[in-house]
């Protein structure tokens, strides 16, 4: 499961106008969680934006009476973070990795602070050393619920020992895609120096990704390689967040080359000369940021095609199997995860084809009649919805 269940501190009346006020309060929310997640009965769970407070006061004790281990990775300056949970009877944790975006991102020479941050778990297979593969999550998801994903089987060449699970949360920002990209290649970084040491362990990525399923950040991190970008993607994933030399408005009036033009070479004033002068070097320096801009763009895509496989989305072919979530825009992928004021798709599982699982089954999602008209409503106590997928053995 991966589900982004909505920190109580982030929520703001401005943010969900259409919401009653009952559905906004903590007491409601939190019981309405609480069942949501025991009830899918998962054996493993990946939660964003879990309120710190909170989950020492009522998700851990929670959860580990009902039989889950878990551990909560969050950055000081933020009042959330991202946790991972598991049931201690299918699987024990070997190794764990907190990764704080902001030091990780040594790519580039410039970073936007975003205090973003991901986790990866290592978790092998409980005592028998592999998984029940006749039916490996047969109580995870309710029959009713159940669709076939329509992914067939994948040829994977041994069974794995265990599951590399890494969840994270990245920047929220629509126009830093860059700095997502950033965050992508640290945690696809982190998860590849996790293979490395445990190479029997195949990998599950969870999250809510901020990144919609027609952005540079999806394509490159599913598509073959060489991966090519169309132009509104690749001017999507120049930098626009962070303050650029010329960012500073003038205090002069501007003035334009056809003002000048009128006013006659000859007739020019010392201040029209000093005026055309700092504009030429404005454009001069548009270009020189726009070619560095370019060559930070370049590198990226360089690095996180480099030593980073394709991954396949879970819930890639879900919109083949429900024509209610089916969009052209985004072909495959479910039309919306989040429902909000804004309404689309930020939330994937993705796992490695090939390396030991194959999906058998995703969790159908919400009408759109039960969320309308946005959420979170007295139903759904987040404005995303839960993902659940049952993996079987290859």
């Amino acid at each position: 499961m991966s589900y982004n269940i909505l920190c109580q501190k982030l929520i703001r009346r401005s943010l969900f106008p259409y919401a009653s006020p009952n559905s906004l309060k903590w007491k409601l929310r939190k019981s309405l969680l609480l069942s949501e997640i025991s009830h899918w009965k998962a054996d493993i769970m990946c939660l964003q934006e879990v309120e710190i407070v909170y989950w020492h006061q009522i998700f851990a004790q929670h959860f580990k009476r009902l039989g889950y281990d878990s551990r909560l990775f969050y950055s000081k300056s933020k009042s959330h973070g991202v946790a991972i949970l598991w049931k201690r009877s299918k699987f024990h944790i070997v190794d764990e990795m907190g990764v704080c975006m902001d030091e990780s991102m040594a790519v580039c020479e410039e970073t936007l602070q975003t205090d973003n941050v991901g986790l990866v778990a290592t978790l092998r297979f409980g005592s028998a050393g592999s998984m029940d593969c006749a039916d490996p999550y047969a109580d995870s998801v309710d029959p009713e619920y159940r669709i076939d994903s329509g992914v067939p089987a994948s040829s994977a060449q041994a069974s794995s020992e265990g599951i590399i699970v890494s969840n994270t949360h990245l920047f929220w920002r629509p126009d830093a895609c860059y700095e997502r990209l950033q965050q992508q290649i640290a945690m696809l970084a982190a998860q590849r120096e996790m293979q490395e040491k445990y190479p029997e362990f195949t990998l599950i990525s969870c999250g809510d990704f901020n990144t919609t399923p027609d952005d540079a950040g999806y394509v490159l991190l599913t598509k073959a390689r060489p991966v090519t970008l169309n132009e509104w993607q690749l001017d999507n994933l120049l930098p626009t967040t962070m303050a650029e030399v010329g960012d500073e408005p003038s205090s002069d009036t501007p003035i334009s080359y056809a003002e000048m033009a009128t006013a006659g070479t000859l007739a020019e004033t010392d201040d029209t000369n000093s005026k055309r002068r700092r504009l030429e070097e404005e454009e001069r320096q548009a270009e020189i940021d726009f070619a560095r801009d370019q060559e930070r763009v370049r590198r990226l895509l360089e690095l996180i095609q480099a030593d980073n496989d394709p991954l396949k989305s879970c819930y890639g072919t879900y919109a083949d199997l429900d024509a209610s979530y089916r969009t052209e825009q985004w072909a495959g992928e479910p039309i919306y995860t989040n429902y909000a004021k804004w309404k689309g798709t930020l939330d994937y599982i993705f796992y490695q084809p090939g390396r030991g699982l194959d999906v058998r089954d995703v969790m159908s999602l919400p009408a759109e009649e039960r969320m309308k008209p946005g959420l979170p409503n007295e139903s759904f106590p987040s404005d995303h919805v839960a993902l659940l997928v049952r993996f079987g053995c290859a």
